[in-house]
């Protein structure tokens, strides 16, 4: 566990808020980035970031998760998206509503069934794998065209209200700075 200073303190407390900020500014700024799809990425791929490191932060302290596997939670939230390769070499085949059929529940159900069936050692790993795909679907849903989250029993893409994911951040913020500013204050006392 880290050692909370108090410079570390403040630093955590507004991470959640920062955080918020990035996936906001990043979704202010992506439609005027279209149809140039790698300036897109760029907007894109830092909002998945941000959102993967808001659900982390919020829900699952560093201390709880350690460094290997937070970072292969967050680094799986945006390395799914090279699964769109094939897309931009023309390959529309793999892509049936928009987004490649790896970005259906099939990905995070496939790493946790292969995570199960691997030796202790490399189950963290995956089932980090797992988390970081899923919470890369959590945004996707409310992005773009959405996810065919049933492939291959249904290809349609499901796509949800923005508003609940912008709703979910803007709650993830708060929450996220609230804890670590109650935790941060519990530090002070302690001195």
């Amino acid at each position: 566990m880290l050692p909370l200073t108090p410079r570390l303190g403040i630093a955590l407390t507004v991470a959640p808020a920062l955080l918020t900020g990035v996936v906001v500014a990043c979704d202010a700024l992506i439609p005027l980035a279209k149809p140039n799809i790698p300036l897109t990425a760029m907007l894109d791929e830092p909002a998945h970031l941000a959102t993967s490191a808001l659900v982390l932060t919020t829900f699952a302290p560093a201390s709880s998760w350690g460094l290997l596997p937070g970072t292969i939670a967050l680094a799986s939230s945006v390395l799914i998206d090279v699964d769109h390769v094939p897309l931009y070499l023309g390959l529309t085949a793999v892509a049936p509503s928009g987004r490649p059929v790896t970005h259906s529940a099939v990905a995070p159900l496939a790493l946790m069934t292969l995570a199960a069936l691997l030796p202790r050692p490399a189950r963290r790993a995956v089932r980090s794998a797992a988390l970081g795909v899923g919470l890369h679907l959590i945004r996707d849903l409310a992005t773009g065209p959405g996810v065919s989250l049933f492939w291959p029993l249904d290809a349609r893409s499901v796509l949800l209200p923005y508003s609940w994911y912008a709703g979910a951040v803007a709650l993830l913020g708060a929450t996220g700075t609230i804890r670590l500013a109650l935790r941060s204050s519990g530090w002070r006392r302690r001195q």
